[in-house]
């Protein structure tokens, strides 16, 4: 378990008193810095053992904010100039974009055949035109198991005129690389339910009818 602010680790001891939490640049640290900091988890790469990435990443996409330092260039991670590197595109000024590239990273680094990623997102990473290239690492790697929508309102202190994904990614080649089935949930009395379904798509590769 693992944040950059030492604040949010502060908090999760409540919840999470069981784990191994640890202060974590993951746009800018090295992954030796994890031999330190979890041994147990370089070593669960190594023996590729079954690895579940949770992950909940800002979604800022310019670089206008600031970093942790307090400079300009919130998006200028040591990931962003890998993925400007390998041609990626205009993406790689996505801070969610680049969490993802990075697992893509270790994913390839140690071999990892057994690893899934669950992800809260926007779906715009499977719509986009700015992240096709994104998409053909990304789906030769990983393909859909399953994902849902919501209002965004239902986390705190966000917005609720846009909304949110849920979804969770196995090893293997995405068979379907321009359609993407989602549910669309809510909290009705209590309960989550499906209350309708929609298609995420992307119009990659396909020749326009004139």
């Amino acid at each position: 378990c693992s944040t950059l602010e030492q604040a949010e680790l502060d908090i999760s001891k409540n919840y999470n008193k069981e784990s191994t939490s640890f202060q974590f640049d993951f746009l800018n640290d090295s992954l030796d810095d994890l031999k330190v900091k979890a041994p147990g988890l370089i070593e669960a790469f190594e023996l590729n053992k079954p690895i579940v990435f949770f992950l909940n990443p800002p979604y800022a996409g310019t670089n206008s904010g600031t970093n942790k330092s307090g400079s300009k260039g919130l998006c200028l991670t040591k990931i962003n100039n890998e993925m400007k590197k390998n041609n990626i595109g205009a993406c790689s000024q996505n801070l969610y974009a680049q969490f993802i590239y990075r697992l893509l990273l270790i994913k390839e680094k140690y071999n990892l055949s057994n690893c899934c990623i669950s992800l809260f997102s926007p779906t715009s990473f499977l719509s986009a035109p700015s992240f096709k290239k994104f998409r053909d690492k990304f789906l030769n790697n990983f393909a859909l198991n399953n994902a849902c929508q919501f209002n965004a309102g239902h986390f705190a202190n966000v917005s609720a005129s846009w909304g949110i994904s849920f979804s969770i990614w196995k090893c293997g080649a995405q068979i379907d690389k321009n359609n993407f089935s989602y549910k669309l949930i809510d909290n009705i009395d209590g309960e989550i339910k499906i209350i309708n379904s929609k298609i995420v798509y992307n119009l990659d590769n396909t020749t326009p009818i004139i």
